[in-house]
């Protein structure tokens, strides 16, 4: 079974990522900041890693945790698919689509609108992480 680790500062977002994937068979753990998250991510064995964009005390928060993983060896390899509700928010101008990834400013592999759509949760992830 694959391993999915998921940052998210909404405990019922957390809750429906872990419901969605835990039906198909994937192992679902979750932080809701993003204290120690590569050495969270390390210990649980993670097969990937979905992450929320902003967190209430950093807005930013994904992409740093975004950076951290890649930077780190034992995680640099690791897929990445990030959570953006970023329209809603109205931080960020626009919306972020797979043409904004950039191995150093936001080195992801693929975005989930939030509201999650449970397909399209399913589909990313399964590309990203196919539970066989």
């Amino acid at each position: 079974m694959k391993r999915v680790y998921v940052m998210d500062d909404e405990q019922t977002i957390v809750e429906s990522i872990a419901m969605i994937l835990e039906s198909k068979g994937y192992v679902v753990r979750a932080q809701n900041d993003d204290k120690d998250l590569v050495d969270n991510v390390v210990a649980f064995s993670a097969d990937l890693v979905i992450l929320d964009v902003m967190l209430p005390e950093d807005s930013g928060a994904g992409f740093k945790m975004a950076r951290a993983l890649k930077a780190d060896e034992r995680t640099s390899d690791l897929p990445v698919l990030m959570l953006t509700a970023v329209n809603e928010a109205g931080i960020y101008p626009g919306t972020f689509s797979d043409k904004d990834r950039d191995d150093s400013w936001l080195p992801v592999d693929r975005f989930v609108e939030k509201p999650v759509v449970p397909d399209v949760l399913l589909a990313k992830v399964g590309e990203l992480c196919p539970n066989e």
